[in-house]
């Protein structure tokens, strides 16, 4: 049974390599002239997220690819209790922004609202099941639609405080997949891109806003003595995500 799990595990390395690259799909507004946006509700996970990358991760796969099989198994172990720290981490975040009142949802989906109607479009919410977390739902045809109605899916992956690189500071993430469809034809879709507010790595098919070095904590315990300061910098990488949502849809 180990032998057979170890191996899950090559193997699934290998076929990451295999996927498709992602291609953006841009919106022309001149082409299509959408004037009405359903935007489908729950756009973020139901609670604040934490991410730590390439940090002791490097170290996990340097030594696996160095030691083998054998290097996989204490990868395996090392990771496992990474994650029980980051989870413990997690849960002191999350207590922070409760003090706070904190709710992400809410100023993602009014910073939206406000960006959209800017931009002079009509703008109301939709409720659709999203059936398997972290994906686009699934639109379903409406015939009744008026010309120019279009349905916009903002699905977050995820968000809140993360720890990257050899940085030691915790800094707001989120990143999100952003999909417009025609309402009345949801198989033309009109927008796809994605985006990321402080990205790990930046890509050139993605949208990538960079972090605001104003909210940047040296450890939990900093953010921890000044949450209102720790949901202030959440907010405002929500905000900046949701203009830079509606921005493509110029």
């Amino acid at each position: 049974m180990r032998r057979f799990a170890v191996l899950a595990v090559a193997s699934s390395l290998v076929l990451a390599g295999c996927v498709t690259p992602y291609q953006p799909v841009p919106f022309d507004r001149t082409a299509t002239p959408v004037t009405k946006i359903a935007v489908v509700d729950n756009t973020l996970p139901p609670e604040v997220g934490t991410q730590k990358m390439a940090t002791n991760g490097e170290n996990m796969m340097s030594a696996a690819s160095s030691a083998g099989l054998a290097g996989l198994l204490v990868g395996a172990v090392a990771a496992g209790i990474e994650a029980g720290i980051e989870a413990g981490q997690r849960e002191r975040i999350q207590k922070a922004l409760a003090t706070q009142n904190f709710n992400g949802e809410a100023i993602f989906d009014a910073a939206l609202e406000e960006a959209l109607k800017g931009q002079n479009y009509t703008v109301a919410a939709i409720a659709i099941p999203r059936t398997k977390a972290r994906e686009l739902v699934v639109i379903p045809a409406n015939e009744a639609a008026e010309p120019g109605s279009a349905v916009l899916d903002t699905l977050g992956f995820n968000y809140g405080y993360q720890l990257v690189g050899n940085s030691t500071q915790w800094r707001p993430f989120v990143t999100l997949h952003v999909r417009m469809v025609d309402h009345k034809d949801p198989k033309k879709i009109l927008l796809d891109n994605r985006i990321t507010y402080n990205p790990v790595v930046k890509s050139a098919v993605t949208v990538s806003i960079p972090v605001d070095e104003a909210y940047a904590f040296q450890k939990i315990d900093d953010l921890e003595a000044d949450p209102a300061k720790a949901a202030e910098g959440l907010k405002a990488a929500l905000q900046a995500t949701a203009k830079a949502t509606a921005d493509l849809l110029r």
